[in-house]
């Protein structure tokens, strides 16, 4: 049986499956478009602490259960060498809030082709809105910038450059050379960190304008959909981060960073507590040594069982 072209992954994280909006979109495209079950191969990887006996699903998949919330890193990885073991060339990465449009696969499917003997091309990028307003992808610049690319740019970016990582088409061999995804940054910044690493391999991000999609991020609306445990984590990457990949000058750029942050929070969200975790990692990049704020990181890496926020309410 010859290899399918692409494996495609959806993450799965206290989420049933017939109420992940990513499952329920592609379960619409294939009904509309049954052939491209001849090309594409659906993983589903379940990171929820318990697993599900018999996914019911309207298309078929291959099911894996982490056992644990080994995250998005831990779920992609196990994605490469999936399609690695199947001998698909692409890896399409799905989470569970995508909004999956009936031209996405097709078109996803064609850059396959198109872009397969382009080992410059490491990536496939659409764009992508949540909450009504354009978030990926992005250029990576000086000072912590990340500037939207423009609606109108088409084509192989050879800036630094990071795009979210639901809807991306991944080159399994570029994920493969860089080692995967990192197991540090197993949740936040996994997207900015994987891209980076390719792009110091010479593997750069093509963007394919004509492909559009929503996305829901848990960092637009924190009302609703964000806890203070996952601000937490988030914060927690987001210092390592600035601390282990940024000049002294970007790193000091973050205290303003945070500061701003702070205020802004304050006033806008009816949940105080974000306000309060932006101060106290504030206080905590003044007052403490680089070393100890990484140890702190390296701490907060063991908590994964994070609660989620869906509709306003706790998922535990």
């Amino acid at each position: 049986m010859s290899s399918k072209q692409i494996v495609a992954v959806v993450v799965l994280y206290k989420r049933k499956p017939e109420r992940s909006e990513t499952i329920n979109s592609l379960a619409a495209v294939f009904e509309g478009n049954p052939e491209l079950l001849r090309s594409i191969r659906v993983l589903l990887w379940d990171n929820s602490p318990t697993a599900i006996e018999q996914p019911d699903l309207s298309f078929p998949c291959d099911y894996r259960h982490a056992g644990r919330n080994v995250g998005t890193s831990g779920a992609y990885n196990n994605a490469m060498e999936f399609a690695e073991a199947q001998g698909s060339p692409w890896l399409l990465l799905l989470d569970q809030d995508t909004a999956v449009s009936q031209e996405f696969l097709p078109r996803m499917l064609e850059y396959s082709h198109l872009l397969q003997e382009n080992p410059e091309v490491g990536s496939v990028v659409p764009f992508i809105y949540s909450h009504g307003q354009l978030v990926s992808p992005r250029f990576l610049l000086s000072f912590n910038r990340n500037p939207q690319i423009p609606l109108t740019f088409h084509g192989i970016c050879r800036k630094k450059a990071s795009a979210v990582n639901s809807s991306t088409l991944m080159r399994v061999a570029a994920l493969r050379e860089i080692g995967g995804y990192s197991e540090e940054f197993w949740l936040d910044l996994s997207d900015v960190y994987t891209f980076q690493a390719m792009y110091f391999k010479g593997r750069y991000i093509y963007v394919a304008s004509d492909l559009v999609l929503q996305h829901s991020l848990s960092g637009m609306d924190y009302d609703k959909e964000m806890t203070s445990e996952r601000y937490r984590n988030f914060l927690a990457a987001e210092s390592a981060y600035v601390d282990l990949y940024s000049s002294p000058v970007e790193r000091a750029a973050q205290l303003w960073r945070l500061f701003m942050r702070t205020f802004r929070q304050y006033r806008r969200y009816q949940n105080k507590a974000f306000a309060a975790l932006s101060f106290k990692y504030f206080l905590q990049r003044l007052f403490r040594r680089r070393s100890a704020r990484l140890r702190s990181w390296r701490q907060q890496l063991l908590k994964r069982d994070l609660p989620v926020m869906s509709q306003g309410q706790i998922v535990r």
